[in-house]
């Protein structure tokens, strides 16, 4: 998964090659083929989950999880059927499963999304670092995930506002680009435009990230930092 993003819609078939794409904010070439192919559906139910998580993401968390559940489970069902007959229902069967697992085991979920929010970072700071060897960003990757998804058990709270901010500003950014290069015309100039600099697209995200953690770290103090009645999911009060 790339952060929240669904595996299946950047049109991975295989658990490897979606790990390896990880660091994919640092290839925009790669990245926008796999945005042109996506459909216009896909785009926009990206950029409207996206919009949920970067504005309300603790606020209405258990709903965002169970959403982003059910989008994995999607991607997890889209590459599986791969090997089963390319079947619409093997994705959605599997949406459905992890949508209904996570209900119940919110918390555990909230780490999983953690550890893959960590594990997208840090994929793709050790690109952008030109650490060594080049293609070793599962490195950074594994210590991503390790560190946010242990965080998610310490400080519930703001592992929700991280991981929503930084995956609702990458699915809200990539969304948008996906609808604009569906406009006749147009994706000439925004290919030319976002693929010739490795660090434009992972900056249009970092401030999308940002401007929603803000937002949402205002309105949870404002709230008294507290979670919201019925979406806790076992959310401790912040210390």
């Amino acid at each position: 998964m790339h952060s929240p993003l669904t595996l299946g819609a950047f049109g991975f078939t295989s658990f490897s090659e979606a790990f390896q794409n990880l660091d994919i904010l640092t290839h925009p070439d790669r990245l926008l083929d796999n945005l042109a192919k996506m459909p216009l559906i896909g785009g926009s139910v990206i950029v409207v989950v996206g919009a949920m998580c970067v504005l309300n993401g603790y606020k209405w968390h258990k709903w965002v999880v169970i959403a982003l559940a059910f989008l994995l489970g999607l991607g997890v069902g889209q590459i599986l059927s791969h090997q089963m007959g390319k079947s619409a229902i093997v994705a959605v069967a599997l949406g459905v499963l992890f949508a209904t697992i996570a209900t119940p085991m919110l918390r555990w979920t909230v780490a999983i999304f953690g550890g893959l929010t960590g594990a997208f970072l840090g994929a793709n700071a050790w690109t952008l670092a030109n650490a060594t060897p080049s293609d070793a960003q599962w490195a950074g990757a594994c210590m991503g995930f390790i560190a946010l998804a242990l965080l998610s058990f310490v400080v519930f709270r703001l592992v929700v506002v991280l991981f929503t901010s930084i995956g609702g500003g990458a699915m809200v950014v990539l969304g948008a680009i996906c609808l604009l290069m569906q406009v006749p015309g147009w994706q000439e100039t925004i290919r030319a435009n976002l693929s010739t600099n490795q660090y434009l697209i992972p900056l249009l995200v970092t401030v999308a990230a940002v401007a929603g953690f803000v937002i949402q770290e205002s309105r949870v103090r404002a709230c008294g930092g507290e979670a919201p009645a019925g979406g806790g999911g076992g959310a401790k009060k912040p210390a």
